[in-house]
């Protein structure tokens, strides 16, 4: 990919909190990766893949495993979800937003079923303190939080669960948004707009967003990829290592990943308090 990204994306990204691209992956990829997430996806649902705090996150109510962190494990056999995390249509974007010097944040999957009822509730991803409700805790929180890393969804068919209210990322709560992020998850906000993505495309947005995961009614399945990458700085202090990302520690995982990647992950790791 050749050109700058235009510079009224990057308006939106840090005014909205996102915007949508047709080309942050090359369809040939995009046909390659939507067969090694279904195999994810079996591997995970019939044990072949077992998750464990020491080894490969997933994520959902009982056997239900809506979320799969791991997917860039050996485990599982598909090394295009290592590929994906450095193809150039990707890191066009996220250079444009965070620069070259990157670290690992993380990769996985959504897959959800059509007839299963799937709906997060409003949120936003920055854990427990947003749920104080006070303007200086959360205010503080969207200051600090989330400034050095970006991340994305990229659709492996249509998908329309996203909603988000754009421009909350910079401001407190409305009296309607405190309700529905600490009693009534499932308020209707009349200022969020939902994220419609065709098979292929990427949105990049921002985690600090109240939004909220809602898989439509009609729709026959959720297949998303969610990632993340990190601006890495010399001065980044070491990190306690999140149970979620244990597994990561394997030298397997180093080992299958290709040489960029590598990269991302070595600088990640190094910065472990295991």
């Amino acid at each position: 990919m050749t050109g700058m990204v235009p510079e009224e994306l990057i308006t939106q990204y840090h005014k909205e909190g996102y915007f949508i691209v047709d080309d942050a992956i090359v369809p040939e990829m995009v046909e390659r990766m939507i067969p090694a997430a279904r195999s994810a996806n079996a591997k995970v649902r019939s044990g072949a893949v077992v998750s464990s705090p020491d080894r490969i996150g997933t994520d959902g109510p009982g056997d239900t495993k809506y979320d799969i962190l791991g997917v860039i494990a050996p485990e599982f056999g598909e090394p295009i979800f290592a590929e994906y995390l450095c193809c150039p249509p990707l890191l066009h974007y996220v250079h444009a937003l965070l620069g070259t010097d990157l670290r690992l944040g993380w990769m996985a999957l959504f897959v959800v079923p059509g007839q299963d009822k799937y709906d997060t509730g409003w949120h936003r991803d920055f854990g427990k303190e947003e749920r104080n409700g006070s303007e200086e805790v959360e205010m503080e929180s969207l200051g600090r939080l989330r400034k050095n890393l970006v991340k994305w969804h990229m659709a492996l068919v249509d998908d329309a669960c996203l909603w988000l209210v754009p421009g909350s990322h910079l401001r407190y709560r409305t009296e309607q948004e405190h309700e529905a992020l600490t009693n009534d998850h499932f308020a209707d906000l009349p200022e969020a707009r939902q994220i419609v993505l065709k098979k292929g495309q990427t949105v990049f947005w921002n985690g600090n967003t109240i939004h909220r995961g809602c898989l439509p009614a009609a729709a026959p399945e959720r297949l998303a990829v969610m990632g993340a990458l990190v601006r890495h700085l010399p001065d980044d202090p070491p990190e306690p290592l999140e149970d979620r990302f244990r597994w990561r520690m394997a030298d397997s995982v180093r080992a299958a990943l290709p040489p960029e990647t590598q990269l991302y992950y070595d600088r990640w790791r190094q910065l472990q308090l295991a």
